[in-house]
């Protein structure tokens, strides 16, 4: 018996070694043959962007502004309420991000959502070494802001899930899918004001706990575009209400007043 299960725990690990030699092995090869998405020029460290188009991208400032929005002064007038502890976005919503994340969701270029993951892990690699946070794959939970089962099955995928379950990966993450449940299928947000938002969203969303995973005491909710933050905020309410005690909002762009 303990020849047994000595022997499965050695096929275990080598079948894990070579499972990442050839992930790997994959990995290198798409960089000697793809190349970047904005110049063509030759990729570094990921097949779609090159080292220089990416230290080239409209960041935010972070020498002028806060890693955490919320911190940032102009914030208010943009957010007027919010029922999030954090707000962290990697740019405002402009050239290339609302191309990429419009080709992704109209366009269904789903190998962007590897990109656009790619540079939130970056941001939010930087954000934990710079400003000292303490989120662990321990006191952490991810969760994605979800669709209607109505506009998934249209658009045949989730942007956000396919961002947070590739960002979930990258640190070893709970990543939860069932917990934030879209229960009314809303109209189009854009163009609507605050309360016409918040109207439009009024029992859109649900909470429902699974029993095997206790209540996290820290929440990172992802989407792809915060504009007013009302959907985040009813996500956010909600979770709170459940006993959520701290909720960072972590998006790729903040869409900020004449630059979308």
């Amino acid at each position: 018996m303990l020849k047994m299960e000595f022997a499965n725990k050695h096929v275990h690990q080598i079948v894990r070694y070579f499972g990442q030699s050839f992930s790997r092995h994959v990995n290198n090869l798409k960089l000697h043959i793809s190349c970047c998405c904005l110049c063509g020029n030759p990729c570094q460290q990921h097949p779609l962007l090159c080292q220089y188009c990416q230290a080239d991208l409209p960041y935010f400032d972070h020498q002028r502004v806060p890693y955490d929005l919320l911190l940032w002064p102009a914030i208010a007038k943009i957010i007027p309420i919010n029922r999030f502890d954090h707000l962290l976005a990697i740019a405002p919503y402009v050239w290339p991000f609302d191309t990429w994340i419009g080709q992704l969701k109209y366009q269904h270029k789903t190998e962007l959502a590897a990109l656009l993951s790619y540079l939130l892990i970056t941001h939010w690699r930087q954000y934990l070494e710079i400003e000292n946070v303490n989120l662990t794959s321990e006191n952490t939970m991810i969760l994605a802001v979800p669709l209607h089962i109505k506009k998934w099955q249209e658009r045949g995928f989730n942007q956000a899930h396919l961002i947070a379950r590739k960002f979930a990966q990258h640190f070893n993450y709970n990543y939860q899918t069932n917990i934030i449940v879209r229960e009314k299928l809303t109209e189009n947000q854009v163009g609507k004001s605050g309360a016409e938002r918040r109207k439009n969203l009024k029992n859109a969303f649900s909470i429902q706990f699974n029993t095997q995973f206790p209540m996290p005491t820290q929440v990172v909710l992802i989407d792809d575009v915060v504009t007013t933050g009302t959907t985040a905020n009813e996500i956010c309410r909600l979770l709170k209400k459940k006993g959520v005690q701290n909720i960072t909002l972590l998006s790729l762009c903040l869409a900020l007043p004449g630059k979308s």
